[in-house]
């Protein structure tokens, strides 16, 4: 159960799986994290979002996390975008800092 093609998670999953299972087979597509979480709740199948969307859901053992190879890269890259010149605030900038810090 995956996001629609396009989208960052999905492109991350493709490149991390990519040669590792040529004959996968994608049986459903949704396009928001939620419903992915409830579908596998459901058992209608194994998904792939990020860990940080799925922490309430391991801390409850609804769903549960499966191993990947340590070779596999499922990391993405996230920037800041920020008009030029729009005043930047305190919380703003601490907001940004916490994101760095994960």
């Amino acid at each position: 159960i995956m996001r629609e093609p396009g989208s960052g998670t999905r492109q991350t999953f493709e490149r991390g799986m990519h040669g590792l299972l040529p004959d996968l087979e994608i049986l459903l597509e949704l396009e928001h994290t939620e419903a992915i979480k409830r579908a596998v709740e459901a058992n209608l199948g194994i998904g792939c979002l990020s860990r940080v969307c799925l922490a309430d859901a391991f801390r409850r053992g609804s769903l549960v996390p499966l191993a990947v190879p340590e070779h596999r890269r499922f990391d993405r890259q996230f920037y800041f975008i920020l008009h030029k010149q729009k005043y930047r605030s305190a919380g703003i900038d601490r907001w940004m800092e916490l994101c760095r810090q994960l």
